[in-house]
């Protein structure tokens, strides 16, 4: 294995020591708000642009996952339609504002909004949004790049309209590795911090709710026996309420 690869794991690792050190107890106050949208019957709405949108993806239908999970996805704002066309749309507060009064999210459900940068008008506009709806926020990003990129462009943040904002400890422009020969970093971190992050969010959550003696809906494999059953009682539920399903 070559030098940079270990030096990507290395780094891997560091993010992951330093969120259980220094993230738990944002970790645990945004589980808070997250497992009183469950136990309210409420809807936790997930929101990214671009690379961030795969959080959405990530916590939605899939086993061991939340049943309550409303991705906010948007083909427009990914990647897969047109990279450099979601880089413009991403500057379209029109196109945001479109989007939540499509999946409406009102009290008692929270939101989440992934934006590694934390300064581009999309993400800004979803968590102001959030905000005048009544909705509770957790924000995930680097609190490193969003204080520089503020420092550079003297603007505002989503760390200044979150409720909670949880830092994924990654670095200026997010690559972290120096390769030789490059003259320029590769390996992301932004990805593998985030995923991390969120199901530690819904892993307290529903610790949070067994707790109090709250069952949530969670899917399970539909290969195990009684999983398909199982899943189609959760998803009738939330079918018509959830609009992804």
């Amino acid at each position: 294995m070559v030098k940079a690869c270990r030096a990507y794991l290395s780094k891997v690792r560091e993010i992951i020591e330093r969120i259980e050190a220094e993230e738990g107890a944002n970790i645990e106050k945004g589980a808070v708000l997250l497992a009183y949208s469950v136990e309210n019957g409420g809807l936790i709405h997930i929101f990214g642009t671009g690379h961030s949108h795969l959080f959405a993806e990530e916590a939605f239908f899939r086993a061991g996952g939340l049943a309550c999970i409303s991705p906010m996805l948007e083909p427009s704002l990914m990647l897969h339609t047109g990279a450099l066309k979601s880089s413009i749309l991403e500057n379209c507060e029109d196109l945001v504002e479109a989007l939540f009064e499509h999946f409406r999210p009102s009290p008692p459900d929270s939101f989440i909004l992934f934006s590694n940068s934390g300064v581009s008008p999309a993400a800004l506009r979803a968590v102001t949004l959030a905000k005048e709806r009544g909705v509770p926020s957790i924000g995930v990003g680097s609190k490193r790049y969003i204080e520089y990129l503020k420092g550079k462009r003297n603007c505002e943040s989503i760390m200044e309209y979150c409720d909670v904002f949880i830092d994924n400890k990654g670095e200026i422009g997010d690559a972290c590795v120096e390769v030789e020969g490059l003259g320029g970093k590769m390996a992301p971190t932004s990805t593998v911090a985030g995923t991390l992050v969120l199901h530690l969010l819904l892993i307290e959550t529903v610790s949070l709710l067994l707790k109090r003696g709250f069952v949530p809906p969670v899917f399970v494999s539909n290969h195990l026996p009684g999983g398909k059953e199982r899943n189609e009682k959760v998803i009738s539920h939330y079918r018509g309420r959830v609009k992804m399903l």
